[in-house]
């Protein structure tokens, strides 16, 4: 009976959340041996809330906290990286716009990564303070970090108006460098835990 509650606990911690209203309850009702104040009611109280909370995921009200973050970095690469495409092209537009934009792409897909692994933040919420906690994750290399600073420095150079280094050519190597991060995030993301090339 305890293996099982055990499972149920994890399982809601894994898949609603660390912070989920369903884990709060469900360890509440475990821990007051649910209704009938035995082992055995607290752990079919932690399966009724199992199979409520698999409802809510199935109806669409609940998301699975893995599934937000990989919306969020599809978002980054499909509809943010599009766009940046869309300004590199535009001869008008200053070089500046698409390499924050590309920024701004990269910025969002590793806080997607960060919140899809749920993964502890240090500091300011952006570009290092996220390359800090999937290179402590062991999720990213001491190579992807280095780039990943690169990057952050273009970007910032571009924001704050730094424009005698910001050329088109540059924005285009900005475009080329976020499109090959995401898609290795990505594939480290998809890759199973033993198999991850971190170093």
């Amino acid at each position: 009976m305890m293996a099982r509650a055990a499972a149920g606990l994890e399982f809601l911690r894994q898949h609603a959340g660390n912070d989920s209203e369903w884990l709060r309850r469900a360890t509440i009702a475990y821990d007051s041996n649910g209704d009938r104040s035995s082992l055995e009611s607290g752990v079919h109280a932690i399966g009724e809330i199992l199979r409520l909370w698999a409802a809510q995921v199935e109806a669409g009200v609940s998301h699975l906290p893995a599934e937000l973050g990989e919306g969020v970095r599809a978002l980054a690469s499909t509809e943010i990286m599009g766009q940046v495409r869309l300004l590199n092209e535009e001869r008008d537009v200053h070089a500046a716009a698409p390499i924050v934009l590309s920024g701004a792409a990269l910025e969002t897909a590793l806080r997607g990564a960060v919140e899809e692994l749920e993964l502890p933040i240090v500091g300011t919420p952006g570009i290092a303070a996220y390359s800090r906690a999937l290179r402590t994750a062991a999720i990213l290399s001491k190579q992807d970090v280095k780039d990943l600073e690169q990057m952050a420095g273009v970007r910032n150079a571009a924001a704050h108006g730094d424009f005698e280094s910001i050329t088109r050519e540059r924005a285009g190597l900005m475009e080329q460098q976020v499109n090959m991060f995401l898609a290795r995030l990505r594939d480290l993301l998809d890759s199973p835990a033993g198999v991850r090339t971190a170093e």
